[in-house]
């Protein structure tokens, strides 16, 4: 564990050096790293990353190495590939080396604190805090780099994805609230907690300094927490600054979307036999409402003809706004081109409005395309369509269930079950009374009774005396089949 406790140290301390710089000074080509890296170790030749990896190329690609960062799992190849890496950088700095060297060694310390004994417990009075906040988006800004100290002195840096300072925000923060969030912070802390991976993509890195120096050390990811969550919103109402800070929860708890109203407009110009047009006039909409707990879906073709789904589901909907809350959400639309041609004849068109708990809306409408929607938007779709498929069984009009009839006794199921498609088919077995004509199914095939998946053209009910094949040698179907049993 002594071993673990240097690497975090190093990671650390070279960790706060290349967040700070955009190249290297004369004062890091000295020999302090090459130093500390001899002490672990890192300077013995080991497997090289390229060749454990040699499709990515991950020594001399950032593109290639974020592909496979999370697989490596060997201390000493990643800390020798760092040693190798800031050679490299010193030689001809470039900002995706120290990207590069920044994404390695934040891996390094997770794979260091993966080996501590015991969970992440803190112990005594918070002097200071570094809380480092990633989030995987389409804005330029991708990490924030928090600095808190007890005295109320505060620096805020952003940076991009190659870890290029953007910007600075120094504040002083004061008054009783700030010891109060201290308090309750390390009183969290204080207690074991094992954070579960639910949105891998933006993730937290927290190290916190006692009053008498020792540090700890812990990470997490997004909307794993309620607690920490309300802990971000008390620090978020004390900061001066005019920045959103992300924290612990991407901003999750603190622009919580309230309601979502998305509105779709296709105006359509048909034209008879005759050449005289018909305009359609179709309208769809969803609205999201987190006070209601409920999903509206309406369709609008005339006004005659309109129908509307209601979805009342308590918690469900909680669940849902909450998974479509993100730094950007909706945030980014590209715009098509100046010379880009629309059909006049075919006009589609769409609002968002979103609502927040803090009472502020936002809207967002244009062309309904790839180019005119948000960036996010088929995201957004995707989740929507998941929840209405989970929730949208019928099973009053379901013909496997109206056609359903129950066996008398000495009455057997015989299904015809097909390999192809309108192939020819074959008797089987089943005393599995939930299968239905059309289901995929499990059957033994041949002599050697080899696995084959079939599809069930035709169920039927009948006694000993009128079975289509001999009882004793029809096969049984084993199952079900389910498709990620592949």
């Amino acid at each position: 564990m002594k071993k673990d406790q240097a690497i975090l140290d190093f990671v650390d301390q070279w960790l706060s050096v290349l967040l700070k710089l955009d190249e290297p000074t004369e004062a890091l080509l000295d020999s302090e790293f090459v130093w500390q890296c001899q002490k672990l170790h890192f300077d013995q030749p080991t497997l090289d990353l390229d060749a454990a990896f040699p499709i990515e190329q991950p020594m001399t690609s950032l593109t290639g190495l974020k592909k496979i960062i999370s697989k490596i799992n060997d201390k000493m190849m990643l800390g020798h590939a760092i040693y190798r890496q800031w050679q490299n950088w010193q030689a001809k700095p470039a900002d995706s080396q120290k990207a590069w060297l920044i994404a390695a060694l934040q891996q390094l310390k997770k794979l260091a604190l993966a080996n501590e004994s015991l969970p992440f417990v803190f112990h005594g009075v918070i002097a200071h805090l570094e809380l480092i906040s990633q989030a995987a988006t389409n804005s330029p800004a991708s990490v924030q780099w928090l600095k808190l100290g007890r005295n109320g002195k505060a620096e805020l840096r952003i940076m991009n994805d190659q870890y290029k300072l953007l910007t600075t925000q120094t504040e002083n923060l004061k008054g009783p609230q700030l010891n109060v969030f201290f308090e309750k912070l390390a009183l969290y802390f204080a207690k074991r907690h094992d954070f579960k991976p639910t949105n891998i993509e933006n993730e937290w890195q927290l190290t916190l300094t006692a009053t008498n120096g020792q540090k700890f050390q812990t990470r997490g990811y997004w909307l794993t927490d309620a607690t920490l969550g309300e802990l971000a919103q008390e620090l978020r109402q004390i900061w001066n600054g005019d920045a959103k800070l992300w924290l612990f929860d991407g901003l999750v708890h603190a622009d919580k979307i309230d309601r979502l109203t998305i509105r779709y407009h296709r105006q359509l110009n048909a034209y008879q036999e005759d050449g005289e047009p018909v305009q359609l006039d179709y309208l769809e909409s969803i609205v999201i409402d987190r006070a209601r707990q409920d999903l509206i879906y309406r369709k609008h073709l005339s006004d005659d003809c309109a129908m509307e789904h209601r979805y009342h589901i308590a918690n469900a909907i909680d669940a849902l706004l909450d998974v479509l809350q993100t730094p950007d959400f909706l945030a980014y639309v590209n715009g098509n081109d100046d010379d880009v041609v629309f059909d006049p004849d075919d006009q589609r068109r769409y609002a968002i409005e979103i609502q927040t708990a803090a009472g502020q809306t936002r809207i967002i409408n244009g062309s309904f395309d790839k180019q005119g929607l948000p960036v996010d938007f088929p995201k957004l779709a995707m989740i929507i369509e998941d929840f209405l498929s989970f929730y949208g069984n019928n099973e009053l009009i379901d013909p496997a269930l109206y056609n359903h009839q129950w066996r008398r006794p000495g009455q057997y199921i015989y299904c015809d079950v097909s390999f192809e498609e309108d192939g020819r088919t074959y008797c089987y077995r089943t005393e599995d009374e939930r299968l239905a004509e059309g289901d995929l199914v499990r059957v033994p095939v041949g002599r050697d009774n080899h696995l084959a998946i079939g599809r069930i053209e035709r169920i039927q009910i009948v006694d000993g005396q009128h079975v289509p094949y001999p009882l004793s040698k029809t096969k049984l179907i084993i199952g079900p089949y389910q498709a990620d049993e592949d």
